[in-house]
């Protein structure tokens, strides 16, 4: 049993994002031909700005995974960070103009201010109330702005019509708050009408730049902008929607290896979040189905027809067939990765509602060679702060069979000025003890590594390891800067995450998923797109093989692994026999006389 080092007391330590990945924040649909008649509705339920509403480019983006949760699935959401996903230019301490939200042309020529119109929205600073760990997102400061402005052709300027400062708001407010802006002024009612969301940032002043990062989120939903309306009340659209994505048909993993699978990881019941927008109770028909990869239906459910009071009074939906459904099917043992689609959607009576884009969500179960619970989009940062010269972090998965990983995925952020790509670690791999901590060492690194910032990174292990049961993931940080892991917020596995600290391992506290992405078999170390720098890069040859293999250098040994991880055959010489060996792809690992590691990827065909 290797020796863990006492470490001294640490602290877990959430930070902003530098940057986020830019598919997020690209556009949907087609450019609209012309100026947009009234009404003009988003919820945002596409989870990109539409193309046929908004301008692009202006760093805006629409959002899934907010706390708490929105009107309806999807809000629009304005930041510190530009359209290429990066925290702009001009941040700083200081406060400072970053994204805006602007809308196409708007036909108000045949109206007048007599005709009533009205731009509403929902609006909500940052990820909610409470404690760090219990928020989505950084609150702005007092400072921090959102602003709404008209277009007026007449002097061809934008005029702002209602802004907003951040602050911490006290528990008991609304968390999601309403307004309302009346068009009055006369040179607004043309055919070039438009509006735009915008906001002002600062960032936190902190001397650690790993730190620094996006900040001073404000989301907005269910927009409405027509005619003939008054300032109160609020809109009762006649809407039945979703309120957040759809959930994992497993329990607590979003994806899983397919050797793995059991029935026991199916989840019996949904969590389902649906809303009754409208003024007064309406009749909802809920449903879902599962389909294979093809598009096949394997499966479906229909929870029939309940009755759903109007959110401002009651709440969600809480009929049981509809909130939290059962699931009636059990995947099939699988021989190879798949995937299955589940499609959920919910609808008003019998005829339908107002809109239809926020009746259906769906969700991609996948059954590939790797455990995921994270979403694979960061909300936040996620570091260890200590005095100690380095610190541990384990991340907790359950095995069902014997398994070998061979490499381990992991997510860390782009921080300003690239200031966690020197931080030293080494991967580690942990039993699980009788007390649920991390127990025995089963690897570790010889050879440092180091963050690739800004996507998920594959580290191929040192040698492959067969491991049973339940397995800790994880590594030793050397020093104790902000090395800014990613940090998923819509899943909560706080109870699988363990810090070394004073001398004994503590369980997070933090509400969320650590993107670690434990990888099994030969495919792991195959299937990257940019694999890290080996130490040496032998040529195999013949390759494919049928009898003998050999290397073009001198070597310690050569040990030779099948599709599932296991040694089948070594040698202390620069060649190999393989003639015993059945067709199929192998991993050649070779080691040279200074230890460095080759990987090659052979194939043995007779």
């Amino acid at each position: 049993m290797m020796l863990l080092p006492l470490l001294a007391a640490a602290q877990e330590v959430l930070t902003p994002l530098q940057s986020i990945l830019v598919p997020s924040r690209m556009m949907v649909g087609k450019a609209a031909p012309r100026a947009l008649e009234l009404p003009f509705f988003d919820d945002f339920a596409d989870g990109a700005l539409s193309a046929s509403r908004w301008e692009q480019g202006g760093g805006a983006t629409a959002t899934f995974d907010v706390r708490p949760l929105a009107p309806t699935v999807g809000v629009l959401t304005l930041d510190a960070i530009d359209v290429q996903g990066w925290l702009y230019d001009a941040a700083s301490v200081e406060v400072f103009p970053a994204d805006t939200a602007t809308s196409l042309p708007v036909r108000l020529d045949s109206l007048s201010p007599s005709d009533s119109v009205v731009l509403s929205f929902y609006y909500m600073p940052g990820g909610g109330t409470g404690q760090m760990w219990e928020r989505m997102g950084f609150t702005p400061d007092a400072q921090d702005t959102l602003f709404l402005d008209f277009y007026k052709a007449a002097d061809s300027m934008w005029h702002t019509v209602w802004f907003c400062g951040g602050s911490e708001r006290e528990e008991g407010e609304p968390r999601w708050r309403y307004a309302a802006v009346a068009l009055t002024d006369i040179g607004y009612f043309d055919s070039t009408f438009r509006f735009r969301f915008r906001n002002f940032a600062s960032l936190e002043s902190t001397p650690k730049a790993g730190k620094a990062g996006n900040c001073d989120y404000w989301h907005i939903d269910y927009l409405l902008m027509d005619s003939s309306r008054t300032m109160t009340p609020e809109p009762a659209m006649r809407d039945i929607a979703f309120a957040a994505p759809a959930p994992s048909l497993l329990r607590g993993y979003r994806a899983m290896p397919f050797r793995q699978y059991v029935a026991g990881d199916m989840v019996t019941t949904m969590e389902m979040k649906i809303t009754n927008r409208y003024s007064s109770e309406l009749a909802t028909q809920y449903g879902f189905s599962i389909q294979d990869s093809l598009g096949n239906e394997l499966y479906s459910y229909d929870g029939g027809y309940e009755n759903a009071p109007p959110f401002a009074t009651g709440g969600y939906q809480t009929a049981a067939g509809h909130a939290s459904p059962q699931v009636g099917y059990t995947f099939p043992t699988m021989t190879e990765p798949t995937t299955y689609e589940v499609v959920h959607t919910v609808r008003a009576g019998s005829s339908g509602d107002d809109y239809g884009k926020n009746d259906t969500v769906r969700y991609r179960q996948i059954f590939s060679n790797y455990y995921a619970y994270d979403d694979g989009t960061p909300e936040n940062g996620y570091s260890l702060t200590s005095t100690a010269p380095s610190m541990l972090l384990a991340y907790r998965f359950d095995l069902s069979v014997e398994d070998t990983l061979t490499a381990i995925d992991i997510f860390f952020n782009s921080t300003l000025d690239e200031a966690n790509a020197d931080i030293d670690f080494y991967l580690m791999l942990w039993t699980v003890g009788t007390d649920g901590k991390p127990q025995e060492v089963l690897y570790r690194d010889e050879a440092r590594r180091r963050p690739v910032p800004g996507r998920f990174n594959r580290y191929i292990l040192e040698s492959p390891v067969l491991v049973q049961g339940g397995l800790f993931v994880g590594f030793e940080q050397q020093g104790n800067d902000f090395i800014n892991l990613g940090f998923d917020r819509s899943n909560n596995t706080a109870g699988r995450i363990y810090s070394h600290t004073e001398g004994d391992w503590k369980q997070s506290y933090l509400s969320g998923s650590l993107m670690i992405r434990p990888y099994f078999g030969i495919a792991a170390t195959v299937e990257i797109d940019k694999p890290q720098v080996m130490a040496f890069c032998p040529v195999v040859y013949p390759n494919p093989a049928s009898e003998w293999v050999r290397v073009n250098t001198e070597v310690r040994c050569l040990a030779l692994y099948d599709m599932f991880g296991r040694k089948v055959a070594e040698s202390q010489q620069a060649s190999l026999y393989v003639g015993s060996q059945p067709d199929g792809v192998y991993l050649l690992r070779s080691v040279d006389k200074d230890g460095q590691i080759g990987r090659n990827r052979l194939i043995i065909r007779h």
